[in-house]
């Protein structure tokens, strides 16, 4: 539940900074008084604190140590013995990643410096862009990797969920499901969304790649019977990547692939609504010790699962 947002704009100068001071201070009083209210009352409902990353952020250098809001909003958490849980905004436009999504990262590890025993989370409740085709299903891939390969992150959500045709198209054109009186459609980044939640497991092996246009996430069953590889291709043409897989031996000679591929710009229409959409093959992947490769399309999304 949302209880109280303490947003950070740009700061473009000391006039500006001095307002947003004012408006975190008014921020935290609000967020005191109802998390003091929500905490006595109601268990089972967490706390949480909006912040947005921009690219011209004191937290890309770890400055919310001296921000006394959020040591503020610690310290309620702490003297209620309860869980805050602090929300960012990653920006998801185009591959490579954003600058946004390294800020998420230091500003994580400059809040547990902070902390001083206070239970807390951070979270994405949105990953934000201004397009809804392939090159943001490819940056929100990046991301989703990226953060699943931290582990320190709950939940992450991409915004936004749904978006009339034709009545957002004039900013955050980034919706996952189109709509319009008479049919439904997925766009490229919501296809990713569930490529990623369908296959999902609760363990991450350490992967990584030596061809920079190629990123790869590794997880795996708890029994260690399943093993899922997210791998993006970032690069224009089609690639090889080489695998080299040790401690698990698959139980079948062959492996299912779900592959997302498509120009950048390419996206779904009312009148082509299944234009981009991911393909499912099995894959005789030949993996004799430990060894095989795979092919990978250019600008594509892949999720193969042994």
């Amino acid at each position: 539940m949302t209880c109280g947002y303490v947003r950070r704009k740009r700061v473009d100068s000391s006039f500006n900074f001095m307002k947003q001071q004012v408006h975190g201070k008014l921020a935290w009083a609000a967020l005191g008084l109802l998390a003091a209210a929500i905490h006595a009352e109601a268990a089972a409902i967490t706390v949480h604190a909006d912040q947005v990353l921009h690219r011209i952020t004191p937290y890309l250098t770890g400055a919310c140590l001296e921000d006394v809001t959020q040591q503020n909003i610690l310290q309620l958490a702490k003297q209620h013995k309860r869980e805050v849980w602090f929300d960012l905004h990653v920006w998801t436009e185009a591959p490579p990643n954003d600058i946004t999504l390294d800020a998420m990262f230091s500003y994580i590890d400059a809040l547990d410096k902070l902390a001083d025993g206070a239970k807390h989370k951070v979270l994405v409740f949105e990953l934000n862009a201004n397009n809804h085709s392939q090159k943001r299903a490819l940056a929100n891939a990046l991301a989703i990797n990226a953060i699943q390969r931290d582990g320190r992150l709950p939940l992450t959500c991409s915004a936004n969920c749904l978006q009339p045709d034709g009545q957002n198209d004039n900013g955050w054109d980034q919706g996952l499901l189109f709509l319009n009186p008479s049919q439904v459609w997925l766009q490229p980044p919501g296809y990713v969304t569930r490529m990623i939640s369908q296959n999902h497991e609760p363990l991450v092996v350490q992967a990584e790649s030596t061809d920079a246009n190629l990123d790869v996430t590794a997880q795996k069953s708890v029994d260690g019977k399943t093993l899922v590889l997210q791998i993006v291709n970032v690069g224009g043409e089609s690639a090889t990547l080489p695998l080299n897989i040790s401690g698990f031996t698959p139980a079948r000679n062959t492996a299912q692939v779900l592959t997302l591929a498509a120009p950048l710009a390419a996206q779904n229409t009312a009148e082509s609504p299944e234009n981009i959409k991911p393909t499912s093959t099995r894959w005789v992947h030949g993996l004799h010790a430990g060894t095989t490769s795979v092919a990978l399309p250019a600008h594509s999304f892949t999720v193969i699962r042994f």
